[in-house]
């Protein structure tokens, strides 16, 4: 494994030294490379979440609206092929990289090199792609031999894995920022070549350290946490035999809570600007303007039914002798349970869709931790507690047919009495 490590850390480090002792490259190739760098390794981060097999630790509060119902999934899907498991919780976090985290970055790189004010030539435009071919192809080697095949992927959570270029920025962008005002004084350019090769090297080879001792926990690490700070994910435990009672929520019934939860999101959430926006445009004549902003509000309707659905209109609950399970059908994966000790209270609603078709939401309060999850610096890892797949949390049982079979069945019907039913 040691040697796995030193010989990606090794590639990935070799291709500025060869490209200036050998190929001489001038400063401005060097410092765009390690532009190139930073969106190389950003791409393979976002080729790598799918597969993290870790749950993320505070990533996205579970409660968010549009993307805590997707983080909060348990279980994968397989597909055929040599890859891993593919984990829908990892979603979340791929989208806040690709649409956000990833062109922040990047930008922030490319900002950064052009305060160096380089000279760009067609020579220097062909070097650049020849270095960014090459970190490229480096960190799809370590990518391919350290997190697929020698199965990386297992000790890592999405979040985790877009530490890596987020460190990578902060490293290489230091780097970038001592190159340019040396630039501008009476320094020459192979002195700064050279602090700029040295400087890699000393951060390639703190990397290699970091990679062989998995106890060195740096700044980053203490304020943000590591692959050793994220909880195995621990499968729910399910009674033994089968349950009492199944009910599952009726397709129409999961479909139309789903468009009507997606509807109601874009009204009473920040997208609302978004909508005053549209009608903004498609008063003053910018039909063109105005019909994106539309579009905006659709793709937001759209993720809050997705995962509002994945979330509800996927499950089955399952009644056994005083346990109460949340199964997913797709994912083949218990999601959630709650013992009858843990029940605190019950509460029967019914909206628009549940009086359509008679059905019924309950509500059952357990034992919820409202500790506050804030923290300066994560602990360490063997401070930190584990998943709380079997925590007994509050559960909704959203649009059930039989609920007081599932109540029955908990043990806990004596509470329906307590609750007010429509």
């Amino acid at each position: 494994m040691l040697r796995s490590v030193a010989f990606t850390s090794l590639l990935q480090g070799l291709v500025v030294p060869v490209g200036v002792l050998l190929l001489d490259w001038p400063i401005a190739v060097v410092l765009g490379v390690f532009v190139l760098e930073i969106a190389a390794v950003v791409c393979w981060a976002v080729v790598k979440i799918p597969f993290a097999a870790k749950r993320p630790r505070n990533m996205i509060d579970g409660d968010d609206r549009l993307l805590g119902p997707l983080q909060t999934k348990r279980g994968s899907v397989t597909f055929p092929g040599p890859l891993p498991p593919v984990y829908l919780r990892n979603v979340p976090t791929l989208l806040l990289t690709v649409c956000f985290l990833a062109p922040l970055e990047v930008g922030a790189a490319f900002l950064v090199f052009a305060f160096t004010d380089p000279t760009i030539t067609t020579p220097v435009v062909k070097q650049l792609l020849l270095g960014g071919a090459g970190v490229f192809l480096a960190e799809g080697v370590e990518t391919a031999r350290e997190y697929f095949s020698r199965g990386g992927y297992r000790e890592h959570s999405p979040r985790s894995v877009v530490l890596v270029p987020f460190k990578r920025l902060f490293g290489v962008g230091a780097l970038l920022f001592v190159a340019g005002p040396l630039q501008g004084v009476a320094v020459s350019g192979e002195v700064v070549l050279g602090i700029l090769v040295v400087g890699k090297f000393l951060y390639d080879f703190r990397r290699f350290q970091v990679a062989r001792d998995p106890d060195a926990r740096g700044v980053f690490y203490r304020l943000y946490g590591s692959a050793e700070t994220e909880p195995e994910s621990v499968p729910v435990e399910v009674p033994p035999g089968d349950p009492i009672v199944r009910d599952r929520p009726p397709r129409g019934a999961a479909l139309l809570d789903a468009l009507g939860r997606g509807l109601t999101y874009t009204l009473t959430s920040s997208v609302l600007i978004v909508y005053f926006a549209a009608a903004f445009f498609l008063a003053f004549g910018a039909t063109a303007v105005g019909l994106v902003f539309l579009g905006v509000v659709a793709v937001f309707a759209g993720v809050r039914a997705v995962s509002r659905y994945l979330r509800y209109g996927t499950v089955e609950y399952r009644g056994y002798d005083g346990t109460l399970v949340v199964y997913d059908w797709v994912l083949d994966e218990p999601q959630a349970r709650l013992e009858r000790s843990a029940v605190t209270d019950l509460e029967v609603t019914t909206d628009a869709v549940d009086r359509v078709l008679d059905t019924r939401t309950v509500r059952l309060g357990g034992m919820d931790d409202d500790t506050p999850t804030f923290r300066l610096a994560v602990p360490d890892p063997e401070e930190l507690e584990g998943d709380d797949a079997n925590a007994n949390e509050s559960l909704s049982l959203v649009h059930v047919r039989d609920h007081r079979r599932l109540v029955d069945a908990l043990g806990v019907s004596w509470r329906l009495d307590e609750s007010v039913a429509p």
